[in-house]
């Protein structure tokens, strides 16, 4: 005779595979944030250089490009959200807005790394970090966004159904 009966089964697979989907959300939305603050990072690395006066001026990205710190906070928060939500249609939401937020820094970067050839200014390697750093968090946003799409062939309580008919002819 089995340890769980009939009841408690299907209870503790739900909840296992409850425990399996959180951890996944999890690690994806672990790995957006990071790549999200790897991207904020980037803008204090030195991104234009120029000469003024007879001096040479190295500007950080974070003084060249305010509006691309603003949308680095931005994606830093929904990526936050996105961590701190259980699984469901909210962090889906704010994993969506996230890629969103990060195309956004996508264009911005690469906006920056193309300076005008008229200017006395070069680019440094705060635009090259930066667009790689993007492109980072664009792919780990959208990795957590198929991660965290439901099977529509299979619903979940099929899926149990099925486990626990295979659970009952092991027997």
């Amino acid at each position: 005779m089995s340890d769980f009966p009939d009841e408690e089964l299907p209870r503790r697979l739900d909840a296992a595979e409850a425990e399996l989907a959180r951890s996944e959300h999890r690690w994806f939305a672990r790995a957006t944030l990071l790549a999200a603050i790897a991207t904020g990072v980037t803008l204090f690395l030195p991104w234009t250089y120029s000469r003024r006066y007879g001096l040479s001026v190295w500007q950080l990205g974070i003084e060249v490009q305010p509006t691309l710190a603003f949308t680095c906070l931005a994606g830093l928060v929904t990526s936050a959200v996105a961590m701190a939500l259980k699984p469901g249609i909210w962090p889906q939401t704010a994993t969506a807005i996230t890629a969103v937020i990060a195309i956004v820094g996508l264009a911005t970067a690469w906006q920056a790394a193309t300076l005008d050839t008229l200017t006395d200014s070069w680019p440094g390697p705060g635009p090259a970090f930066t667009l790689t750093t993007s492109l980072l968090w664009l792919l780990a946003a959208t990795a957590d966004l198929v991660a965290q799409h439901n099977n529509p062939d299979q619903p979940a309580q099929a899926a149990v159904s099925e486990a626990i008919s295979r659970l009952r002819r092991t027997r």
